[in-house]
């Protein structure tokens, strides 16, 4: 987890809970150490931390335990990304609710007051922010602030080793969706890696196991999720256990751990023979 404490020691702190920004200036580290040292400038103590909503850690989580560890007892999660996920409002509060209710010392739940703050673009004036770069990316605006025409630079579609696609056997999808982020995907993906590293029939040849983390897969309730393809063969409700076993049964022998399989699609063939799908 990073933090940046604004004025240490801090019983308070923030969460900017987001993505990856287009932007390397605005990226959620970037806003913390601001915000931390605004915080800082007022003589706040407060503890400022990031977490990701999806496709990389440190998730959510993660770093709430890791703040309570550290003697936190309030939290604010402000949702930090623009434009924001719709979809947070539906099941982040819940899943939130959950984590503070099943957390803490020996299950009891949290003793740390979680809040959930509206995300950032409520409190942004949109329309003024797109006025202003547009009359900026004028001629007569800041020099490094001027829309360059893309026609001076190189043309490109992607480098020329993407056009090659690599031997492989069967692909490896893992969700690291914001639920399955949640639920604690991104370690498992690490795992998964590590295990498969020590197999050389996994990383060369036509057994190789293609590995690749994806957005949301579906059915998100039984995440975090795995799916093999071209096997069509499901596995939720991941543990680093059930990695190992997807591993040596899957993977190496071609046997998938069946008290595993979460689901398991009908070959092709099969599902045109059936005309109700």
């Amino acid at each position: 987890m990073t933090q940046f404490p604004a004025n240490p020691p801090s019983r308070r702190a923030i969460v900017l809970y987001g993505r990856a920004s287009f932007d390397h200036g605005q990226t959620l580290k970037a806003l913390a150490s601001a915000l931390a040292a605004r915080h800082a400038a007022r003589g706040e103590a407060v503890t400022v931390a990031t977490a990701h909503a999806d496709l990389s850690g440190p998730a959510l989580p993660g770093v709430l335990a890791d703040l309570e560890r550290d003697g936190v007892t309030e939290a604010l999660v402000i949702p930090a990304m623009v434009p924001a996920d719709p979809s947070l409002s539906a099941w982040l509060p819940g899943a939130l609710s959950h984590w503070a209710a099943t957390t803490g010392t020996a299950m009891a739940g949290t003793a740390m007051a979680v809040r959930l703050a509206p995300p950032v673009e409520s409190a942004l004036d949109l329309p003024a922010a797109l006025d202003r770069i547009a009359l900026n990316s004028n001629a007569g605006g800041p020099a490094d602030a001027l829309a360059k025409d893309v026609r001076g630079t190189e043309p490109s579609l992607g480098k020329p080793g993407w056009s090659a696609i690599p031997e492989h056997g069967r692909q490896v999808f893992v969700c690291v969706g914001a639920r399955c982020l949640h639920r604690g995907a991104e370690p498992l993906y690490h795992h998964l890696r590590a295990a498969m590293k020590g197999h050389r029939a996994l990383n060369a040849g036509p057994r190789r196991a293609m590995c690749a983390r994806t957005s949301c897969l579906y059915p998100c309730n039984r995440g975090p999720l795995l799916v093999v393809q071209p096997d069509a063969v499901w596995y939720g409700d991941l543990t680093p256990g059930k990695i190992d076993r997807i591993v040596a049964g899957h993977l190496l022998s071609d046997t998938p751990p069946a008290a595993d399989i979460l689901h398991r699609n009908r070959p092709a063939e099969r599902a045109e023979d059936d005309p109700m799908g």
